[in-house]
């Protein structure tokens, strides 16, 4: 499955089911897809690679990435490449999927 970068996608997310919450079915659907992944700078440096689960569960899922500044007990390496990105090592969504992001495809184990 294709890693597609979403500018923004933790707020098209919450945006989405806020609107869930309100009954608005229209915005409903429309931000949250298999692979989509943005990274982010939180304020105190540490950098998240937000992307959405390739698996069946398709739930929005956060993970540090390296150099850890805030004590994340795991960590992965990214290359830094938003087009094709790597991560390393692999990725182990619990009780959903298991496996790699390279070269910008999200590959199961």
């Amino acid at each position: 499955m294709k890693a597609v970068h979403t500018p923004g996608l933790t707020e098209l997310c919450w945006a989405a089911w806020d609107a869930e919450a309100e009954g608005r079915a229209d915005v409903v659907g429309e931000s949250q897809r298999q692979g989509q992944f943005d990274v982010i700078t939180e304020p105190n440096g540490q950098r998240r690679f937000w992307f959405v689960c390739p698996g069946p569960c398709k739930a929005l899922s956060a993970i540090a990435l390296r150099p850890v500044v805030d004590g994340s007990p795991q960590s992965w390496e990214f290359d830094g490449n938003t087009a094709a990105p790597t991560l390393h090592p692999s990725i182990n969504h619990v009780g959903c999927w298991h496996g790699w992001l390279q070269a910008g495809e999200f590959k199961s184990c």
